[in-house]
C-alpha cells in the first residue's frame, strides 16, 4: 500500500488515462528479447519507458533519463523553480533569463501555435484554471463559468504576447523570455512530453544507437527497427472501449501522439468537459473524442494533436495534408472516422 501512495504523490496530476493515449509497453512482444534493454520510471506527470538495441544500452538509457530529467527541470510549470514557472511568477512585471534548451522550447511552440492560427495556444493556463482543471482533481465547485468572466479570462490567454528575446554582452550571450500581461501564465502540457522526448532520443542517437523507442504518456518517439527486423508497432487506443484499439501503426523514425477527451475530464449534468480548451472561445472543446498525429518529431505531433483536436476536422485534417511527413488520424464527437491522404493504417474499427 505504500508503494502505491508513493507512486499517487508523484503521479498526481495525472489523468485517469494512464494507461490512455498510445501505450506501448504490451505491444512491444519483442521486451523480452535479450536484445532489448528497457527501462521506465515515473516523469513528466506519466510513466516514461526507454527501449534500447546495442552495446552499453543501460548506460545510454540512464544518460537518456538524465537528460529528460534536466530538461523538465526546466519546463515544469508546476514546479515552482522551473524557468517556466519564473516566467509565469513576473508576468507583466519583467523578463526572465532563460537557458538555450527553454528558449528552443517556446520557439518550437511559437511556431506551431503560428502554424495553428492561435489554436494551439500554449499560454491557456488561466482558462484551464478557470475550469477546474489546475487542481489533483479536475472539476468546477461552483457554476459554468459566465461568458462575461470566460471573456475577462481570455485576455490573459494569448501566445503573441510572450517576448522572447536574444542580446550579446560582449562574448556573453543572454536569452530573455517575458509575458506581457499580469496574470498570464504557460501551461506546457501540450508539448512538453514531446520536446522532452525529442532530448532523450537525441541523447541515444549521439551514442551511437539506431534502434531505440522512448515513450512519454501520450507521445512515443522511434528509430530503426526491433532486433527482428520489424518496426515498431503501436496501438491507437479507442476513445470510448477501454482496453480496446482503433488501429495499429507502424513507425520509421518518427513520432506519435494522442490527445483525447478521456484523458482528463469531468462530467456535469451528463455532460463532458475536456482539459482541451479552445483558446478562441474560451471553453472545453466538445467536437472531438481523439486526435493522433504522426510526424518526424516528438514536439511536433505533440503540438499538433492539441491543435488539430481544438480545430474543425475539415480545417484540421487540410493542415495536415499541407504538412509533409505529417498525417492525422481523427475520432469526432459523433465517433465518425477521418484520416489524412497519407495515413499508413486504413483499417480503422470504431
Amino acid at each position: 500500500m505504500l508503494i502505491f501512495n508513493k507512486i499517487y504523490k508523484v503521479l498526481r496530476f495525472i489523468p485517469p488515462l494512464l494507461l490512455g493515449m498510445l501505450f506501448i509497453s504490451f505491444l512491444t512482444s519483442c521486451s523480452d528479447t535479450k536484445e532489448i534493454t528497457s527501462q521506465s520510471k515515473p516523469m513528466l506527470h506519466t510513466f516514461v519507458e526507454i527501449k534500447v538495441c546495442g552495446n552499453s544500452a543501460e548506460k545510454v538509457i540512464n544518460e537518456a533519463f538524465i537528460e529528460m530529467e534536466r530538461v523538465n527541470l526546466l519546463l515544469n510549470n508546476y514546479d515552482r523553480e522551473s524557468e517556466i514557472s519564473k516566467i509565469n511568477k513576473f508576468s507583466g512585471e519583467k523578463a526572465v533569463a532563460i537557458s538555450p534548451v527553454t528558449m528552443d522550447a517556446l520557439q518550437r511552440a511559437v511556431m506551431f501555435a503560428d502554424m495553428s492560427k492561435g489554436a494551439f495556444d500554449f499560454t491557456i493556463g488561466p482558462l484551464l484554471k478557470l475550469w477546474g482543471f489546475s487542481k489533483e482533481k479536475a472539476g468546477l465547485d461552483s457554476d459554468n463559468p459566465t461568458p462575461e468572466k470566460i471573456n475577462m479570462v481570455k485576455e490573459l490567454v494569448d501566445y503573441r504576447a510572450l517576448k522572447l528575446a536574444v542580446l550579446k554582452n560582449g562574448n556573453k550571450t543572454i536569452r530573455a523570455a517575458m509575458l506581457l500581461k499580469k496574470g498570464m501564465y504557460i501551461d506546457v502540457g501540450a508539448f512538453s512530453k514531446g520536446y522532452v522526448a525529442d532530448r532523450a532520443m537525441e541523447i541515444i542517437k549521439n551514442n551511437g544507437i539506431k534502434d531505440a523507442l522512448v515513450s512519454a504518456g501520450g507521445t512515443i518517439v522511434a528509430c530503426g527497427k526491433k532486433p527482428d527486423n520489424s518496426l515498431w508497432k503501436i496501438g491507437i487506443r479507442h476513445p470510448r472501449k477501454e482496453g480496446s484499439f482503433l488501429s495499429f501503426v507502424e513507425l520509421n523514425d518518427c513520432s506519435v501522439s494522442t490527445s483525447g477527451d478521456y484523458e482528463r475530464y469531468f462530467k456535469k449534468k451528463n455532460k463532458r468537459f475536456t482539459h482541451i480548451i479552445d483558446p478562441r472561445t474560451g471553453k472545453p472543446v466538445n467536437r472531438h473524442q481523439s486526435v493522433t498525429v504522426i510526424a518526424k518529431t516528438g514536439i511536433e505531433s505533440d503540438a499538433l494533436s492539441t491543435a488539430l483536436f481544438v480545430m474543425g476536422t475539415k480545417d484540421g485534417i487540410a493542415l495536415v495534408n499541407s504538412l509533409p511527413g505529417v498525417d492525422a488520424l481523427i475520432i469526432n464527437h459523433a465517433g465518425k472516422v477521418f484520416m489524412s491522404k497519407e495515413w499508413p493504417q486504413k483499417i480503422v474499427i470504431y
